[in-house]
């Protein structure tokens, strides 16, 4: 099997928190939201949030502001004088981070309305050829392990689908060196190819290079041209990547990772989904293996 490993925003659950809301008729509204933009504080942190909900007897509920920004007393204080202070000031439970999925869009808005935009969809159907592929390296990883401390790391272009290095090191070698991981030194691996392949060229490299390996046709012919490291390469691992690694793999900028064996105690995919992890600046598709049903 080849399953994608879900990112965090997937596999989130609805929380909420709390918000102060008065209930109008539709006709006030244009006067409800300009004293709220007035006299209330703005919503921080829910601006997926809608701030009308039609209730079910005709009437609007109009969210005033979020409870933990202002006391009750406080918002009652600022009605006062208005011709909303009769109106009684009810609260009401509000998702506290936006949907990523249409699964979690529909129990979402169950709660109060949201505003949903679809993820961009990154290509993870996997085609015959691809699979073909995928399982021929995945079998050449799993049958390179000698002893159960070995871990197993290739790199490949999904363009020639070949193995451009490839890397076993045991689990015992890290207390020799704390940065001799598979992963890490596979990666080197590339980037000395890489500086005797430019050494060894006729013809200068071109000076932007290009963004991916990856032929946007989806051809897989052509040789493998210099990206940044190893962008938009393919790497396969019998363990998944500890923290350090998959971040060595996010600055390398890789393609798609494939692993066997997921990490005791979680990695740094399966625990802290380093690979779709918003503040970082790469991302890339996850993948776990079973090699008895690839």
């Amino acid at each position: 099997d080849i399953n994608r490993v879900p990112i965090e925003e997937e596999r989130q659950q609805l929380v909420t928190e709390l918000v102060f809301a008065i209930a109008i008729s539709p006709s006030q509204t244009a006067q409800v939201l300009k004293f709220i933009g007035q006299r209330l504080p703005k919503l921080s942190g829910i601006e997926h949030v809608k701030r009308v909900k039609k209730h079910t007897d005709g009437s609007l509920l109009v969210i005033m502001c979020q409870c933990s920004q202002i006391s009750r007393e406080a918002l009652n204080s600022e009605l006062q004088g208005t011709e909303w202070e009769t109106l009684q000031v009810t609260e009401h439970a509000v998702p506290t981070v936006a949907p990523y999925t249409a699964e979690q869009y529909d129990l979402w808005k169950a709660v109060w309305p949201v505003s949903y935009r679809p993820p961009v969809i990154v290509r993870t159907v996997l085609s015959p050829e691809d699979r073909e592929y995928i399982e021929r390296i995945l079998r050449h990883v799993a049958d390179s392990i000698s002893t159960e401390e070995d871990v197993v790391v290739a790199i490949c272009s999904p363009n020639t689908r070949l193995v451009m290095a490839e890397t076993t090191v045991s689990l015992a070698s890290r207390k020799v060196h704390p940065l001799k991981h598979a992963a890490m030194c596979c990666i080197a691996k590339v980037a000395d190819a890489e500086l005797k392949r430019q050494e060894c060229a006729s013809d200068v490299l071109p000076a932007k290079r290009p963004h991916s390996p990856i032929a946007s046709d989806g051809d897989s012919n052509g040789d493998y041209v210099a990206g940044y490291l190893c962008e938009g390469l393919d790497v396969f691992a019998s363990r998944e990547p500890c923290v350090m690694c998959t971040m060595a793999l996010v600055h390398s900028r890789i393609g798609r990772l494939f692993f066997l064996a997921a990490s005791p105690g979680g990695g740094g995919i399966s625990r802290y989904s380093m690979h779709s992890y918003k503040s970082l600046n790469h991302h890339f598709s996850a993948f776990q293996c079973s090699i008895t049903n690839i």
